[in-house]
């Protein structure tokens, strides 16, 4: 069976686009490993522990994603394939009785604060920003109580449901045509 690492953790932007890129070049049996960094997936596909690495490397509205820059000019590793998908974030909160003004920081990646800038300092002008190593393990961790329930999270849908957590606005991303370009190393 095959290996596919990807940056990030279940629920992630990452994971989505891994097993787009699985469909895209027609692998059929394959596991899935959340390895959260760039620096742990082409790691991993240097060192032969993976068959394939998937990472993203740039986002329409954030730019270049620096963490993915850097290892991949470290490593030099071979692309095999890429992919473009849509990107959303949407905020959640821990429990239905938390309203907006009840939030003091929002949690999310950085890429994903770039992503929303506008939309978060129009909104959420007084909250402090939290960043974290995806936006899915942000999710996470409000759901396990890492984070305070004052904070909110930026995340995909199917993040914020899969941790139990209550959908508090849609679509934050400042441009309807938000998108990251994954690579497969």
């Amino acid at each position: 069976m095959l290996m596919i690492g990807y940056q990030g953790v279940e629920g992630s932007n990452s994971e989505e686009a891994a097993k787009q890129l699985a469909i895209k070049n027609r692998l059929k049996e394959y596991t899935l490993l959340p390895l959260v960094s760039s620096f742990n997936v082409l790691d991993n596909v240097l060192k032969r522990r993976i068959d394939y690495g998937v990472i993203a490397v740039k986002n329409s509205k954030g730019g270049y994603v620096k963490e993915s820059m850097i290892v991949l000019e470290k490593l030099k590793l071979k692309k095999i394939d890429d992919i473009t998908i849509p990107i959303t974030h949407h905020l959640f909160v821990k429990n239905s009785k938390i309203q907006k003004e009840n939030i003091k920081n929002i949690a999310s990646h950085p890429q994903a604060f770039k992503q929303c800038k506008q939309n978060l300092e129009e909104k959420y002008p007084l909250c402090n920003l939290i960043g974290d190593e995806d936006t899915a393990t942000a999710a996470r961790k409000l759901s396990l109580g890492i984070f305070k329930e004052s904070t909110a999270v930026l995340c995909r849908l199917n993040a914020g449901k899969m941790n139990g957590l209550f959908l508090l606005e849609n679509n934050l991303e400042d441009t309807n045509d938000n998108k990251t370009t994954f690579e497969m190393y």
